[in-house]
């Protein structure tokens, strides 16, 4: 075998992998480097459409809460605004995660990226995965949720706005026919808003488990071929001859 230089982490020591060794190990990393950054491009989209899904119920809730002042109240008593604050903080979060790891991914390096980027990427998804479970937890369970005296439970921007979804548009009238009720304008988009935004966060956990696997491959190349190019001490030793 020849001795060549080694790629891998930027190493100077020679190399004993065959060319067709090394061949099959830069293809190999080349796939994982466009994989790995497709799912980064993935992640980084659904993390954003997060952020504008929660973005806008958050919004039209700080546009219309003055409303009560004069008598015209959209929003009940025990809302409680932290499941959607949650939920953005973490889109928030891994969007920007996620956006250093595709401009590490793309800065031209004067040696091998595989060490550095299978640390990134590692440190990525773990971070990525206990940001999306902790987001997930927080919205299903609301810890510590505070309502006044005289309600038993609280109320989010999704609960609330499907409940007057559920409405349909429909006019509720008294026995003599005068309007009652009837479903606040743009209730029925805020409901499938807040709705989206939780289950793309469900499926963040589920990208950054694959990404996190992409991981766990690209250690397991640099491991084959190091030991590849580490057969020196096998078959390139002289042997030694006593007088």
């Amino acid at each position: 075998m020849d001795a060549r230089p080694s790629s891998s982490g930027g190493s100077s020591q020679p190399s004993y992998a065959s060319d067709k060794e090394e061949t099959t190990y830069l293809s190999r990393v080349n796939l994982l480097h466009r994989v790995r950054l497709g799912l980064a491009v993935l992640i980084l989209a659904v993390a954003a459409t997060i952020i504008g899904v929660q973005a806008d119920p958050l919004q039209y809730y700080e546009e219309t809460v003055s409303f009560e002042h004069i008598w015209l109240p959209l929003w009940p008593l025990n809302l409680d605004m932290r499941q959607t604050k949650a939920l953005l903080s973490c889109g928030a979060v891994i969007t920007f995660l996620t956006m250093i790891y595709i401009a590490l991914a793309l800065v031209p390096m004067p040696y091998s990226r595989i060490r550095v980027l299978n640390m990134a990427t590692s440190i990525m998804s773990i971070a990525g995965i206990i940001t999306a479970i902790v987001g997930v937890s927080f919205a299903v369970y609301l810890p510590m949720a505070s309502y006044p005296e005289d309600f038993t439970s609280s109320e989010t921007i999704h609960s609330w706005t499907c409940k007057w979804k559920s409405l349909n548009g429909v006019i509720v009238t008294d026995a003599d026919g005068r309007r009652m009720l009837t479903a606040p304008e743009g209730f029925s988009q805020l409901c499938v808003e807040s709705r989206v935004g939780f289950v793309f966060l469900g499926l963040l956990i589920g990208l950054e488990v694959i990404m996190g696997m992409t991981a766990v491959v690209g250690y397991c190349l640099e491991r084959t071929v190091s030991k590849q190019r580490g057969l020196e001490m096998n078959f390139v030793r002289p042997a030694v001859t006593k007088v």
